[in-house]
């Protein structure tokens, strides 16, 4: 009796070893959560916010707007004359939150509204652009230090696999899990589209 529990003993350390010789700690805490601080996106926010003091620090107080007003004066400049609704699905926030970004911005004169049939298109003024020149220079500075000890390769690596894996949020973000429709009150917005909008986007 002794030994055969002793030879299933031996059996399940076994599998055990070569399961996670195959799935290492941190590979299988990924793949299979257990807790927090296995969770994919408690480890990206924890990055982005671990680095985000000095950035408040920047765009706050140097600059003086939010990083959500950041985001939007950024792709105004990027992209050109844009209506707020486009703005929105760039930034990836609900409508509302734009509207009173881009006033704020207008009010300090670094965007501009121009009006285009129905709606009105936004551009960024001239200061606009000189605030987004200094800002951008800034945050350029502060990402290269960021990813400084990374070699050329592991960059390539980290940029296809967010490539990968913002295709992948894509996917579950417009496509809810089986069962699960849309709760409005439990942080999520249904667009014209039929697409969910987080509502709990940091600023």
């Amino acid at each position: 009796m002794w030994c055969g529990a002793q030879t299933n003993l031996t059996s399940a350390l076994t599998v055990a070893e070569n399961n996670q010789a195959v799935n290492p700690p941190a590979v299988y805490g990924l793949k299979h959560p257990q807790q927090l601080e296995d969770l994919l996106m408690y480890r990206l926010t924890r990055v982005v916010r671990t680095c985000g003091l000095p950035l408040v620090r920047l765009f706050e107080g140097e600059l003086g707007i939010t990083r959500r007003e950041w985001h939007v004066l950024a792709l105004v400049v990027q992209e050109g004359a844009l209506a707020p609704s486009r703005i929105a699905e760039l930034c990836w926030l609900d409508r509302p939150r734009v509207s009173r970004a881009v006033g704020r911005l207008v009010e300090r004169g670094l965007l501009s509204r121009q009006a285009a049939g129905r709606s009105a298109l936004v551009r960024a003024t001239a200061e606009g652009n000189a605030l987004y020149a200094r800002a951008m220079a800034e945050a350029g500075a502060f990402n290269e230090a960021l990813v400084d000890d990374l070699d050329a390769t592991e960059m390539a690596q980290l940029d296809a696999l967010l490539n990968k894996l913002q295709s992948r949020a894509q996917t579950l973000r417009d496509a809810p899990m089986p069962g699960r429709p849309v709760q409005r009150h439990a942080g999520g917005t249904r667009d014209r589209h039929g697409t969910t909008e987080s509502t709990s986007t940091p600023r």
